[in-house]
């Protein structure tokens, strides 16, 4: 039932005997946001789980439509602990991981139930159980496919709580109220350069003087070293910066813990649905987009196209969509195409719901916290059959 009939070109034997299932794997890469996703998801269901942390090769950079069901993007190291007994779940996000999640529902001849996140791994949603995707990302329906608001993440109360007593001076000597700024980065998209890290330091220590208070910067991975001194010099003397590091014991959610007010800067979608689900006033300072290119307009106008041959779409429409909407429509389901995000439709949602501002508007109240993830889990649950005494669909 995994397995989409797209003629995927690499793939692996079958095993010879299906052992008996149970449990619930979480595959890991090396990205943060696909790991907050994933561990959020399984510590919402509440069954025992255990991480697989994987290491790929070079033919991981192939496309998944090609790569299909395999390990082979694995390197030694990895393929180690992906052994029977299989498990009865297998939870994976990002793109390079749903492949391999494939290759184990294969494995066990249909018998692991696989829930992948995110637009690129999640984009073929025939190849899965259960795919879970934001509203943002754009992709087609599906009955197997459960939309969010933002990317699921492992924020809670009572998270907040234990990063607080584990973390009780994190910001010690600093004024209230704390501004704390949670910085991203450059990807494809978005530029973010020392010119507008330095612009934006110098905007919202600004703003948190006018408070009374004072600006905690917490950088990223992607943040870049000429982007951080950029920031370390327009936020003093009165604020501090709080460099990333990679491995450790982060305190990331201390930070969230101990912040009056949040910024985050707008390309990052993991850290708008972290920030949404604290609970507490958040703006959104924007990273201008890069102009869109020829093949960016060529795919809006496909996914114009393939949305109106879909079977939610009005059925006049999609009588008269033609051979060139399904053909769109084709390539779009088996992830050929990807749409492209759009997420300043995530901006707008945060800000309708009273979640968010755009930063330079009017201080925002402390709103609800935006926690998607509990709810998440019980559809997950009801798709996949499982109780909460087993991990073994019914």
């Amino acid at each position: 039932m995994h397995e989409p009939a797209d003629g995927s070109a690499i793939h692996e034997p079958d095993a010879a005997a299906s052992p008996a299932v149970t449990g619930v794997w979480v595959l890991l890469d090396d990205r943060p946001g696909n790991t907050t996703q994933a561990v959020g998801l399984a510590e919402a269901l509440g069954f025992p789980f255990e991480r697989k942390p994987l290491c790929f090769n070079a033919r991981a950079n192939l496309p998944n439509w090609l790569l299909g069901a395999t390990r082979r993007t694995l390197d030694a190291d990895s393929c180690v602990g992906l052994e029977p007994p299989w498990p009865a779940v297998v939870i994976s996000a990002g793109r390079r991981t749903a492949p391999v999640a494939r290759w184990i529902g294969r494995q066990s001849h249909g018998e692991t139930r696989l829930v992948q996140l995110g637009r690129k791994g999640g984009i073929a949603a025939d190849a899965f159980d259960v795919v879970i995707t934001p509203l943002h990302t754009r992709m087609l329906p599906h009955p197997r496919r459960i939309e969010t608001l933002g990317p699921l993440n492992p924020i809670t109360g009572e998270r907040l709580k234990a990063a607080l007593s584990r973390w009780p001076h994190l910001v010690d000597g600093l004024p209230r109220p704390l501004v704390v700024l949670l910085v991203g980065g450059s990807t494809p998209r978005y530029t973010l350069g020392a010119e507008l890290a330095g612009r934006m330091g110098a905007d919202v220590s600004a703003f948190a003087r006018t408070q009374g208070g004072a600006v905690l910067v917490v950088t990223s991975r992607r943040t870049g070293v000429e982007a951080s001194r950029a920031l370390s010099a327009a936020v003093s003397p009165q604020g501090e910066v709080r460099l990333w590091q990679p491995g450790g014991d982060s305190p990331y959610a201390g930070y969230l813990a101990q912040a009056d007010m949040l910024v985050v800067t707008g390309e990052s979608e993991s850290m708008l649905g972290e920030v949404a689900a604290v609970g507490k006033p958040v703006y959104i300072y924007p990273i201008p987009q890069k102009p869109a290119t020829a093949k960016t307009r060529l795919k809006e106008w496909m996914l114009a196209k393939a949305l109106a041959h879909a079977p939610s779409a009005d059925p006049v429409a999609c009588r008269s969509s033609g051979a060139i909407a399904a053909l769109c429509a084709a390539l779009i389901s088996r992830g050929i195409v990807m749409p492209p995000r759009r997420i300043e439709l995530l901006h707008q949602a945060l800000i309708d719901r009273g979640i968010a501002r755009h930063f330079g508007q009017a201080l925002p109240q402390a709103p609800a916290p935006l926690r998607e993830t509990d709810d998440v889990a019980r559809r997950v649950k009801d798709l996949l059959g499982l109780s909460q005494a087993s991990s073994t669909p019914r």
